[in-house]
């Protein structure tokens, strides 16, 4: 009975774990991709995402490098010809729908600590922000595993260890013996014989460092279709040890693969391209000794795909004429605006400067002795701010002030008859000269110092499609 007893409950585990295989299938392989090393592909039917330790990530995740305290990416980064041309077709069209996203942005050790807190996270969402707009896929809702590394004295070891560094040792021990303090191994790192060893890593090492890197989940979609053929590496996903021919190299300098991408659906993301503006202070005006003179404030702003700079035009009309009370405000104003904003990469958003060009025509009238009719132009420079109002973006407020020159040639009018009469209800220029003299714009007026403010509503009215995501 013993023997039949423990026979039965070894046929009872066998079953228990052969039942548990059959219904979780997470113990199929994951597939590398050979050319590609940071996507991994996997079948529908998996559940359970790969699990990518720092030592793993480090080995085999890429990413987009940024320039010394800048966040915003540059299109001549090699990883966006990768991505955009040959990963992310070849991902459509073999039907794979992103899984998971592994990402972590970090900065190079020098400049101030709390600087480069600010950038690694920063460019940390920048890639996510790439990788949802070229991807046409929504990643909102799909998990993420972020990582900020403020000071990445491990990555910076393991690249001394694949490069051979001669100072590999002493770099490791300073690092590894400040237990995770980036703060004391700075200060430790930039006594090393006697700062030499330091300016050495920020000229060979630290353009590396300054990163944003990841590694992508992706699984078939619809379920149960053939992993398409690719070269793959094969890793098991309990210990996931990858095939140690892979490169870890410190720079990212894969090939492409050549893709007929004809057939690639071309459903990319929207970008703006043009929006309307006005300017609320133009629409709401009040001038003392006249009162409120509300005007129309037109301004159209055109974005380009990529960069810093954005053109803009704006038009402000008023026309308010009251015959009783002598007051008028008749303006016609043009305005031409370049705009650089600090935070580039064809987000247009946050703090820009700009530089204008103006032209105007004007009657202005106070009161029956106060009266003004005129041309005139002027120049400046302004900064101002932009804050999204809603989640899409597409709806913005805007804070501006510019300072600059106006002049202007005018000549004052006055209601009566120059001849001393009742007038007859009739305007003339005041002027006390000769008639035959008289020429128009017999005044002129020049002002330096602020120029105009603005608090602004910005929205979106005309998009393009973004083929291709040049910086993000």
């Amino acid at each position: 009975m013993c023997v039949l007893h423990r026979f039965l409950c070894a046929i009872f585990i066998v079953a228990v774990h052969a039942s548990a295989l059959a219904q979780k299938p997470d113990t199929l392989l994951y597939k590398q991709l050979a050319d590609y090393p940071f996507v991994f592909v996997s079948d529908s039917i998996v559940t359970t995402p790969p699990v990518i330790t720092d030592s793993l990530f480090d080995e085999i995740a890429r990413g987009i490098r940024f320039q010394v305290n800048r966040t915003e990416i540059q299109n001549t980064d090699p990883f966006i010809s990768l991505y955009n041309d040959s990963l992310v077709p070849w991902l459509k069209e073999n039907n794979l729908i992103l899984r998971e996203i592994y990402v972590k942005g970090a900065a190079s050790p020098e400049g101030p600590y709390d600087n480069n807190y600010r950038l690694s996270r920063e460019r940390t969402k920048r890639l996510i922000e790439f990788l949802s707009s070229n991807l046409g896929q929504s990643v909102a809702d799909r998990p993420t595993n972020t990582s900020f590394v403020t000071e990445d004295y491990g990555y910076l070891v393991k690249l001394m260890e694949q490069a051979g560094d001669k100072e590999y040792g002493k770099v490791k021990a300073i690092w590894d013996a400040c237990k995770g303090n980036e703060r004391l191994c700075k200060k430790k790192l930039k006594a090393l014989n006697g700062g030499r060893t330091w300016k050495r890593l920020v000229k060979v090492y630290f353009p590396t460092l300054r990163q944003s890197r990841m590694v992508l989940w992706f699984a078939l979609n619809p379920h149960h279709i053939q992993i398409p053929k690719q070269k793959f590496y094969f890793a098991d996903k309990v210990d996931m040890q990858i095939n140690p021919n892979i490169p870890m190299l410190p720079t990212f300098s894969l090939q492409p693969v050549s893709l007929d991408t004809t057939a690639v659906a071309q459903d990319t993301p929207r970008r703006h391209m043009i929006a309307l503006r006005t300017n609320l202070l133009h629409d709401f005006l009040y001038v003392p000794q006249f009162g409120f003179a509300p005007g129309a404030n037109v301004q159209l702003e055109y974005y380009p795909l990529s960069g810093h700079y954005t053109m803009n035009a704006g038009f402000t009309f008023t026309n308010h004429r009251h015959w009783d009370t002598h007051k008028f405000m008749q303006i016609r104003d043009l305005q031409l605006e370049l705009r650089r904003y600090f935070k580039g990469g064809g987000q247009f958003i946050g703090t820009f400067l700009n530089a204008y060009v103006e032209g105007m025509v004007y009657g202005i009238g106070f009161s029956k002795t106060k009266g003004w009719e005129g041309e005139g132009g002027g120049a400046g420079v302004g900064v101002g701010h932009t804050w999204a109002l809603n989640k899409r973006g597409n709806l913005r407020l805007e804070a501006s002030i510019n300072l600059g020159f106006f002049v202007t040639r005018y000549d004052s009018y006055v209601w009566g008859d120059s001849n001393g009469g009742d007038g007859h209800g009739l305007y003339y220029y005041d002027y006390h000269g000769s008639m035959n003299d008289f020429k128009k714009r017999n005044h002129r007026f020049f002002w330096l110092g602020p120029t105009n403010a603005g608090v602004h509503i910005t929205y979106d009215i005309i998009y393009r499609k973004q083929k291709k995501e040049g910086s993000r």
